[in-house]
Parts: structure tokens; sequence; C-alpha cells
């Protein structure tokens, strides 16, 4: 799971775990983007003001969510060329 090779883009991937970041309030999200097999980690910060895990408009909390699912996620860039998570949808739960 390379920090430095992250996908951009809107694509289904497998979150594979997850881990509390030791550092900032944050999670992060290990996932297998399922068109390429490429590994990729992005962290999802603490909403303050609800305190769940999530992307701004989506309803899963990284907190609580299901490892070994395919989601739909949108990954881009913010304002000052950081790597976010903009988009979150949990599509299969798989065994």
């Amino acid at each position: 799971y390379d920090p430095k090779q992250i996908p951009l883009g809107e694509f289904d991937a497998m979150l594979d775990f997850k881990t509390w970041s030791k550092r900032i309030i944050a999670i992060n999200c290990y996932f297998t983007k399922t068109a390429t097999k490429e590994k990729f980690v992005v962290t999802v910060y603490c909403n303050n003001q609800t305190g769940r895990y999530e992307v701004p408009g989506s309803l899963v909390n990284f907190s609580d969510c299901a490892t070994n699912a395919i989601y739909r996620i949108i990954v881009s860039k913010n304002e000052r060329g950081r790597i976010i998570l903009s988009k979150a949808e949990i599509t299969e739960i798989t065994k």
C-alpha cells in the first residue's frame, strides 16, 4: 500500500482493512482497486461536529463500516493539492 501511488477518479475498491492514525484524529483506509488490483491508502478524518469518520454527504462511517466490502469511491485532490476521499458508498459485502 503505497501512499505515493494513489489512483484518482471514481471507481470500485475493496476496503481490505483500516487502522487508527497515530498522529491525527483519523482512520487510514487500505483499499484495493477492483479493476486493476492497485493497493492504496487514503485517510478519512473525523468530522468534529458529528464525531463521525465520514466523507461529507456520505452515509458511510469508517469507524464502524464493513471491511472486505466493495465501495464506490471518488478519490480527488483538494484545493491545497492533497489527496482526499470525496465520495464513498458501499456496493457489495463479500465474505
